[in-house]
């Protein structure tokens, strides 16, 4: 650790040094500045002032457009460049590692050439105003350019590239993708203590350590998830040809990332404001090319594809790029924290007001519940096509809510999934017709109304997204890709072994139909899926529509939708969440990548205490005690997916994979989870998280805004934590 303080004593002294027109500064800890101290230097080394807020200033160096942003009040700051040069690097590195954009450029079919603003030559007319600088940027060479917006905010900085402003004039060179500020907060090595925000699955953190060249790659996800209207790179991993053995990476389901310095006690959040449906989050810690942590997000205006030249499978292709670049503004909000608001929490915890202030998320009734999901009716192969396989009927429903309600297991949230006539994957669905195995419309319709008046709430499922071919005439208004080949997707079942993606127009007909028909007999609740978490560019009649023409339909069809209903969601994006009165099917952990150091909650952190959030389903969950704990730790509600039957009626069927659901062997289950959890979250009832804090490897405290604290021990021996103990797998609540 004797390098480090040096390090840090080295950089301070030197920061003294350039700060000119300062008054001398007394030193403190962890490198920050004594606030009486902290007057506006004319420059911090070659970066001149250019504006303030409330809280920070902003210094910006011409030739790159590089900045600093310093807190007024402590004097830390962070830095969108890289001060420090190991000469390792050569001048394309170099380029990426201070330029306030980066571009990949198209030049014929290749998509790898670089352009920044160190190594090319760039015509930059700069304005400045009271906020900060507005460059006009171009590229003589190449002949596009654009205009980069940089304002100082109350919070902290915004950078915008507005859509108007992009140009290219040239026939050979075209715009791929747009980095901006791909450096900002970076650190070389190990010379800051801290950590990368990742928006992996519900959150992830990447220490500022030294990776020691440890890793190959980073994080990079694509935010709202992949793209399948473009050939995709990932290769299935088969075993027999059959079943999939690796489980999929968790999407990134909200445009964040965030870089935290907690010895300097200085952070930020990202909040990609706009171009985030075509846009990377890049998450990359030392030694994967170069010895610099960094986070960033990555536009794309291009993308590349193949477009096979004949129908013929075995034929040629070519390799192309989109003839039109997509029409977006690109922005990034840098929100910044500081002191003991510089972490995680204090990320969530900016996160969850910038998204109440914007009106992105509603409050709604979170009072708990245990979600009990039935499966009506499945299909099996048959002589003939297909034949049933019923798994829970309304009856069979009813009879478990009495049984239920014999052990007090009142408070109930259910989706009743293959309830309509066909069975689960019997789609699209577009009329309240209910399959007569399970009792039919008119006995669903009572039980629906009967639930509601004891307080159950029943959820009636649909997947908008899916066109089952095998059931459904699937010739018009389905997904072609880019390069105008049909979308298939592979099951890998035995019985409907493809299914199609609907347009976001069929889809959102459809829906309207299904809604109007439910209304007829007064039920009006509705879960959702696929068009929750899925967005994709597609080709139809000839015409190409990207990821934000997706979103935009789809976020009208919610809107329309829950106008008219009660509507819970399935693992939405972040902007569907004002649209949705619960988060369905939260997912507890990360895809587990080795260059993650940690998981943290941060998905449940921001939601917890505005709309209510239940976990994936417990039934396929190996270590349960430990995903107890998880449910515990981030607030989350259970999740059960339940059948009358025995699941081995499934094997033959396309839910094969749900391979333990029978409710006798869940029933004490639910009954001990409901008691636990109703008591516990009684406690915390209304409040969000206020802070998360890893105490030691596999201990973590969890504090409510209302005061409770909750100490969660994954690990095999008992802990001490203050004066009191906490037992092994196990948890304490303090009032």
């Amino acid at each position: 650790m004797a390098h480090k303080k040096i390090a840090k004593i080295i950089t301070s002294l030197a920061v003294s040094a350039l700060m000119v027109g300062c008054i001398p500064t007394a030193r403190l800890p962890f490198g920050l500045v004594s606030v009486s101290s902290v007057t506006a230097a004319e420059s911090i080394g070659n970066h001149s002032y250019v504006a303030e807020s409330t809280r920070y200033r902003l210094y910006m160096n011409e030739e790159d457009l590089s900045l600093i942003v310093e807190d007024k009040e402590t004097g830390a700051y962070m830095e969108s460049y890289t001060s420090y040069d190991d000469g390792k690097n050569n001048d394309s590195w170099l380029g990426a590692m201070k330029s306030a954009v980066v571009i990949t450029m198209i030049n014929g079919n290749d998509d790898t050439q670089q352009a920044d603003l160190l190594n090319d030559a760039v015509n930059k007319d700069i304005t400045y105003s009271d906020k900060g600088f507005e460059a006009k940027l171009y590229w003589t060479k190449y002949k596009f350019g654009m205009t980069l917006q940089v304002e100082i905010t109350d919070e902290g900085v915004t950078a915008n590239i507005p859509d108007e402003s992009i140009r290219e004039d040239g026939n050979n060179y075209f715009i791929g993708t747009v980095s901006i500020y791909p450096y900002m907060g970076n650190s070389y090595l190990d010379q800051k203590e801290g950590y990368i925000f990742v928006p992996d699955g519900n959150g992830a953190l990447i220490y500022l350590n030294d990776k020691e060249g440890r890793f190959k790659s980073g994080f990079s996800g694509m935010i709202y998830g992949s793209d399948v209207g473009f050939d995709e790179l990932d290769v299935t991993t088969l075993l027999k040809d059959r079943y999939n053995t690796i489980s999929d990476a968790e999407k990134v389901m909200a445009p964040v990332f965030g870089i935290a310095h907690t010895d300097d006690e200085i952070a930020y959040l990202a909040v990609v404001e706009e171009g985030e449906a075509r846009a990377n989050i890049e998450c990359i810690p030392n030694g994967v090319s170069v010895d610099y942590n960094r986070a960033f997000a990555k536009f794309t205006l291009r993308k590349t594809y193949t477009q096979p030249t004949s129908n013929n499978s075995t034929a040629g292709s070519l390799h192309i790029f989109e003839s039109e670049r997509s029409h977006s503004d690109l922005k990034v909000r840098y929100i910044f924290l500081s002191g003991e608001m510089a972490n995680y929490s204090g990320m969530a915890n900016a996160y969850r007001e910038y998204l109440v202030t914007n009106g992105l998320l509603n409050g709604s009734d979170t009072s708990y519940k245990t979600r009990i999901d039935f499966l009506g009716t499945e299909r099996e192969s048959w002589v003939l096509g297909t034949t049933p396989v019923v798994m829970t009927t309304v009856d069979d429903i009813k009879e478990i809510y009495s049984d239920l309600e014999e052990e007090n297991v009142t408070d109930i949230l259910t989706v009743y999934k293959g309830w309509q006539s066909g069975g689960l994957y019997s789609l699209p669905i577009s009329s309240y017709s209910v399959a007569s195995q399970v009792g039919g419309k008119g006995k669903l319709t009572n039980l629906l109304k009967e639930s509601e008046e004891k307080g159950i709430d029943i959820y009636l499922y649909d997947n908008a997204l899916l066109i089952n071919p095998d059931v459904k005439n699937a010739t018009f208004n389905v997904v072609k890709k880019i390069n105008k080949r049909k979308f298939e997707l592979t099951t890998y079942k035995d019985v409907y072994e493809r299914f199609l993606y609907l347009i976001p127009s069929r889809s959102d007909l459809l829906l309207s139909r299904l809604v109007k028909s439910m209304g007829q007999k007064d039920t009006d609740r509705l879960a959702l899926a696929g068009i929750t978490n899925t967005l994709f560019s597609y080709n139809y009649n000839g015409n190409n529509y990207t990821r934000f023409d997706t979103q935009s339909s789809y976020k009208n069809t919610m809107e329309s939708v829950k106008e008219k209903t009660d509507l819970v969601m399935e693992q939405p994006f972040a902007y569907l969440w004002a649209d949705t009165d619960a988060f369905l099917d939260m997912p507890l952990y990360t895809s587990s990548y080795i260059f993650e150091d940690e998981s943290i909650p941060f998905m449940s952190m921001v939601l917890k205490g505005s709309i209510p959030v239940y976990a994936e389903y417990v039934n396929f969950e190996a270590n349960k005690q430990e995903f107890f704990l998880k449910m515990i730790e981030s607030g989350s509600y259970p999740s059960f997916y339940i059948t009358k039957e025995s699941s081995a009626e499934l094997i033959y069927t396309n839910s094969s994979d749900i391979y333990s659901s029978e409710y006798s062997s869940y029933k004490s289950t639910i009954c001990e989870y409901d008691m636990e959890l109703k008591e516990f979250n009684e406690k915390v009832s209304g409040a969000y998280i206020e802070a998360h804090e890893i105490l030691e490897n596999g201990v973590v405290k969890v504090t409510y805004s209302n005061g409770v604290e909750v100490i969660v021990n994954y690990t095999s021996n008992d802990v001490t934590i203050g004066d009191k103990a906490v037992g092994a797998m196990s948890y304490r609540v303090e009032n």
